[in-house]
């Protein structure tokens, strides 16, 4: 296959569409939360719990995920896991209480599990190696550009359908890529499922590469980011409940704070061939620790816009150079666990900081949450500094 036809293979055009898709359906939910708040007399702290149903869920199953890539078609696995996610996060308009959206935020978490370990599997499979750097580039811009389209369009639709409609609109697009995966060819698994053989095959795969003391470290690295995941998404409901805006305004302002994101993976990527990875990692979390503390006192739109604008430029992208280091660092053999074992943490204790974030909201307030923020970002810095080769 020509590289042309390539990258307009019905296979790769519907794993970067899903990955847009995935993340979208992320950037999605915030923009509903104070819609959310209202229906069923929310909590911050239960808005945290959502938040934390998801990750947990979906980030519970990374490995598991990428493990039986080996064994099932990967294309069984993206579609039925878009259809799942698309359903599940459909429910959510039926639902009569917290427990029923719960429920649904965490199925949709499962049916999302597939997307990074599957997706980016599939990808490396179909290109060639002097081709793999710029799909796999590719395949980040089009979820960085789904999780900012995402809540900008929910903005619009809002006030015009209400947010029971936005969300069943938006639960569309991704029945119709799920099925399509089904309709693509995929050689069959080259292994077959053995049971008990093929779980210890796993684990001692995991504790091998666990040995390693910079994967170790690399690990407390993202062990300690993990605790400031989701403060981000809590700027919308803040937004509105703490300074009166418009859930339209509100949604522009994190629509900004997104789409300064979207160059930021190859900035700092690109920053990061050329300088100590480290140091990198070390300056986008000290900027972020910083803009964190700021934002409380910041309540003039005319102020906002810029500091949104820089906050989100040193929050979103820098795991693609801690992802860098790790590929430097491991030998290819090691590789695919490692990543499985990054994700998961990443998933599986960040589900943890919404419901951090939203208790403190709930009982201090919102300053405290990003002062919880800032520090955390503090912490990174510091274990950044031990990312050494």
């Amino acid at each position: 296959m020509n590289k042309k036809s390539k990258f307009a293979d019905s296979g790769f055009l519907l794993v970067i569409t899903s990955h847009a898709l995935n993340h979208g359906y992320d950037g999605l939910l915030p923009v509903l939360y104070s819609s959310l708040i209202s229906e069923f007399s929310l909590s911050y702290g239960s808005v945290g719990i959502l938040a934390m149903g998801y990750r947990l869920s979906s980030g519970a199953l990374q490995l598991v995920m990428g493990f039986l890539g080996r064994f099932v078609r990967r294309k069984v696995l993206l579609g039925l896991g878009m259809i799942w996610q698309s359903l599940a996060n459909s429910f959510i308009a039926f639902s009569q209480g917290f427990g029923h959206v719960l429920a649904s935020r965490s199925l949709a978490g499962i049916g999302s599990s597939p997307q990074h370990p599957t997706g980016s599997s599939y990808i490396a499979e179909t290109f060639p190696k002097e081709q793999l750097g710029k799909a796999l580039g590719i395949n980040i811009a089009t979820a960085s550009t789904g999780r900012f389209v995402a809540p900008f369009a929910a903005s619009l639709l809002l006030p015009v359908l209400g947010w029971k409609s936005t969300l069943l609109a938006f639960s569309v697009p991704g029945l119709i890529i799920g099925a399509g995966f089904l309709f693509i060819r995929e050689p069959k698994r080259p292994n077959n499922w053995s049971g008990t053989s093929s779980a210890m095959l796993l684990l001692g795969g995991v504790r091998e590469v666990l040995r390693n003391k910079i994967v170790l470290t690399v690990m407390v690295v993202e062990m300690v980011m993990a605790f400031r995941v989701g403060a981000g998404d809590f700027l919308p409901v803040y937004l509105t409940r703490n300074l009166g805006m418009t859930p339209l305004d509100a949604g522009v302002l994190f629509s900004i704070f997104l789409a300064s994101g979207l160059p930021a993976p190859y900035f700092w990527g690109y920053l990061s061939d050329r300088l100590e990875r480290r140091k990198v990692i070390m300056l986008t979390m000290g900027a972020a620790s910083a803009l964190w503390f700021l934002l409380p006192k910041t309540v003039d739109y005319t102020q906002l816009v810029p500091l949104l604008l820089l906050l989100g430029f040193v929050c979103q992208g820098i795991g693609g150079v801690i992802q860098a280091f790790v590929a430097e660092a491991t030998t290819p053999d090691d590789r695919d666990l490692i990543y499985g074992i990054y994700f998961t943490l990443a998933f599986v204790l960040g589900s943890l900081s919404p419901f951090i974030l939203g208790y403190l909201a709930d009982s201090i307030g919102f300053q405290a949450s990003f002062l919880y923020t800032a520090l955390i970002s503090l912490l990174a810095v510091i274990a950044s500094y031990f990312l050494k080769q």
